[in-house]
């Protein structure tokens, strides 16, 4: 998938999910937005369920009818959706949506599953979806089709956050603010801008530093550049490769 192309956004709150922030309309949207901009893609529309409860079919849902409408369209590549349980009432609805879609050309988006977000043609996605698959029927016979689903997105103990992002509640969530702060920095160092001038050039365009310090030091945009070489981040220089 190459940018430019077109994505749809899907959100679905409800009223059991108001003591968790990550499932709030605003926060959803905003992750949507964050990482559509890393990924260069074109965010359509971003269509929402409220106060829909998550046992609530596919097709019976408002906004993923229009979804399931529109994602049939030829200029639909992509569907964004923060976690998978928000856009899916079960497990078997999720594999036979998923490979619906595909083969019409969008795929799906997830953007935190075990604290990574994942593309469901990729690798991780092909074993994912195998894996739901075997456990699709045991799902259903213990009457909890969507538990699987519910456990995918928690962070990985121990995993290693990457440049542009952070935890919030024990979730690996896009850090729209850093990811600005390190594209920036990328771009005026691929300039061939010193540290120095990096550094002048962010306090000087008003780019927050990571924990809020006074301004950006040279030792700093050292260990960000040092961190991207080393691919502890999760689309600069890798925009190409991972959605070629």
């Amino acid at each position: 998938m190459r940018e430019g192309h077109t994505a749809l956004g899907y959100v679905r709150t409800s009223g059991d999910d108001e003591s968790d922030p990550l499932t709030s309309a605003d926060w959803q949207v905003g992750a949507i937005n964050a990482y559509a901009e890393l990924r260069g893609l074109h965010v359509q529309e971003i269509l929402v369920d409220a106060d829909v409860p998550g046992a609530m079919p596919h097709e019976a849902r408002p906004a993923a009818s229009e979804l399931e409408r529109r994602v049939h369209s030829p200029r639909i590549h992509a569907v964004l959706v923060t976690r998978l349980d928000r856009l899916f009432s079960s497990t078997r609805e999720c594999l036979l949506t998923v490979a619906r879609w595909r083969d019409a050309g969008a795929i799906v988006h997830v953007l935190s599953i075990a604290g990574e977000p994942t593309r469901l043609d990729s690798p991780q996605g092909e074993l994912l979806l195998a894996l739901l698959a075997e456990a699709a029927s045991m799902e259903e016979q213990a009457g909890d089709g969507a538990s699987l689903l519910k456990t995918l997105h928690k962070r990985k103990r121990g995993s290693k956050l990457r440049l542009g992002e952070k935890v919030v509640r024990g979730y690996v969530v896009p850090d729209p603010v850093e990811a600005h702060a390190v594209r920036r920095i990328q771009q005026l160092s691929d300039q061939g801008k010193s540290l120095r001038l990096i550094a002048e050039a962010l306090d000087q365009e008003g780019v927050p530093t990571k924990r809020r310090a006074s301004g950006w030091s040279k030792e700093a945009i050292r260990l960000i550049l040092k961190r991207i070489e080393e691919g502890q981040v999760p689309n600069l220089r890798a925009d190409a490769s991972v959605d070629a």
